[in-house]
């Protein structure tokens, strides 16, 4: 009989935001900042501001932009 390993995804990721950070995060993305200024700019990887984008889009909260996920203004 094998045992199978569990692994644990995404446990090292920032699943927590502040209000303040939401609404800027949504006033950011509605202007098409980058997801790589975003990381820089709440401190953390573009993959937790790519979940966060996930986040927000199912809450309807953000829109799809011309240039996705990524962005393209600095």
């Amino acid at each position: 009989m094998s045992k199978d390993k569990t692994t644990i995804i995404l446990d090292a990721r920032k699943f927590s935001w502040l209000e303040s950070d939401l609404v800027l995060f949504r006033k950011m993305w509605e202007q098409g900042k980058s997801v790589n200024l975003m990381s820089k700019r709440f401190k953390c990887k573009e993959i937790d501001i790519a979940m966060l984008v996930l986040d927000q889009a199912e809450r309807k909260l953000i829109k799809s932009r011309p240039l996705g996920i990524k962005g393209g203004l600095v």
